[in-house]
């Protein structure tokens, strides 16, 4: 069974195709600069060298046309048993679902929380129904790892006809991720009780237990919890109110604040992301040292947070673009931890391994790099439901 996964975003677009039989890639292809004139567009086949082309993609229907048609040099289109998609937030549905016009409706019904991601989950979808008509597509959502969390955990201190009325409670996000870093921790280092801390453009802190995500940091939208490249993070609700009034701000205007210029790039001014945040802190610029430290904080406090609520964590990891590649920020989120049993390892986290402990022996939590592979998450679930379909 071969089966496509398919990863829109904004102006990118990534595909990887899996023989399932034992989860080989038998195909990649990225897309990059939709919409503009000189587009990249890289792919390799399995044994094969990287390629890679500059072209005109002018919107998302030439992207996945693009690497249909190349995929097709090897393999036929026809044994694609389905395309799968790492869909985020949908109102009254989670899991892994076959995304038919109910379900996407029950997404265009949750877009305002999710706009920019729904809008390109959306139109990538509607792409693979005309070019795919007859291939099956499969949607799990984001919020599917979190869906068992405890009430305790998930409600908010409002009147509780709300929370039945419109769903208003945490959902939590990045479920593919933090599912993947849950089993390679223990498959890695035998541990139970693991957070999870995916570190990037867009950011969460998860508390896994056997597997299972018992807490995390993103509430009923992936707005909330941790600052996000440009995403506001918490913030006071009754903050949000009195800035609307003292600056005029309507609702369409609070929606871009929060969520196009807040987050890292609102307290630094400049950039969202890290790279060019550590940059401008070599150079000596305060509000950039303010994102990083601040943003460094908000790690330290979830991760304090779940080792108290998994009486005793055993191992810290660090996943995604930021959290793979920064020493700096490691060591920023690790450092004064030792109350806890956490000593750092300098010689190795500077190494940056691509997997692997960064923690000294003596350390009685581990912290360990491991790169995350949301992908093959899907297309398990995906497989699982096509076979329990049949």
């Amino acid at each position: 069974m071969n089966i496509l996964i398919a990863n829109p975003g904004s102006t990118s677009y990534k595909c990887k195709l899996y023989d399932m039989a034992d989860r080989t890639v038998l195909f990649q292809a990225a897309v990059e600069r939709i919409g503009e004139k000189e587009g990249d567009v890289s792919w390799r086949f399995l044994g094969g060298e990287k390629k890679s082309i500059r072209c005109e993609i002018p919107d998302y229907s030439a992207a996945v046309t693009l690497t249909l048609e190349t995929l097709q040099q090897r393999y036929a289109i026809t044994d694609i048993a389905a395309v799968g998609f790492k869909t985020v937030h949908a109102k009254g549905v989670t899991g892994c679902v076959e995304l038919t016009d109910d379900v996407l409706a029950a997404m265009e019904e949750y877009r305002s929380l999710a706009p920019v991601h729904t809008d390109v989950y959306l139109v990538a979808i509607s792409v693979f129904k005309k070019l795919l008509s007859s291939t099956p597509l499969v949607g799990l959502f984001e919020t599917a790892f979190h869906a068992d969390i405890p009430p305790e955990a998930y409600l908010y201190g409002i009147p509780y006809e709300y929370v039945e009325k419109h769903g208003i409670r945490k959902y939590g996000f990045h479920g593919a991720s933090h599912r993947y870093i849950g089993m390679k921790a223990q498959e890695l280092f035998g541990v139970r009780r693991v957070i999870s801390c995916h570190l990037g453009g867009s950011s969460s802190v998860c508390a896994i237990r056997d597997g299972n995500s018992i807490d995390t940091s993103m509430g009923m939208s992936p707005q909330s919890g941790l600052l996000n490249a440009k995403r506001v993070g918490d913030l006071d609700s009754f903050a949000l109110l009195f800035l609307m009034e003292k600056e005029h701000l309507s609702i369409a205007e609070a929606r871009t604040m929060l969520m196009s210029k807040s987050g890292l790039y609102g307290i630094s001014g400049t950039s969202g992301d890290f790279r060019d945040i550590e940059e401008s802190m070599a150079k000596g610029d305060r509000r950039a040292g303010l994102a990083f430290t601040t943003f460094a904080y908000g790690v330290k406090r979830y991760i304090g947070e779940y080792h108290a609520i998994l009486n005793g964590a055993e191992c810290i990891v660090f996943t995604a673009g930021a959290g793979q590649y920064s020493p700096k920020l490691r060591k920023e989120i690790l450092q004064n931890m030792e109350n806890l049993g956490i000593v750092l390892d300098e010689e190795r986290n500077t190494a940056n391994p691509a997997q692997g402990l960064i923690t000294h022996e003596s350390s009685r939590i581990l912290a360990a790099i491991i790169p995350t592979d949301e992908e093959s998450i899907v297309a398990g679930e995906v497989q699982r439901l096509l076979e329990s379909a049949n």
